[in-house]
């Protein structure tokens, strides 16, 4: 079995893209081109990490910022 090994801020994009997939599967965003969605959300991760980049996560709660973070993301996109 092979191990992936991956960066500390790569598993950090993983996680913001697959926590704004999460959210936008919620709401329901769908544009109706499921590649152009997957690229946008991965665009939304690559910027909520550049925005975060210094962001003391025990000072800011993670869960509402990537929350408001995809909200207005979504409301701009549609």
């Amino acid at each position: 079995m092979h191990s992936l090994h991956h960066t500390v801020e790569e598993v950090k994009l993983f996680e913001a893209i697959a926590d704004i997939a999460f959210i936008a599967g919620q709401k329901g965003f769908c544009s109706g081109d499921s590649r152009e969605d997957i690229a946008e959300i991965i665009r939304w991760g690559k910027e909520f990490e550049a925005i975060h980049e210094e962001t003391d996560w025990d000072d800011t709660d993670y869960t509402t910022a990537i929350e408001a973070f995809a909200a207005n993301k979504m409301r701009v996109g549609m």
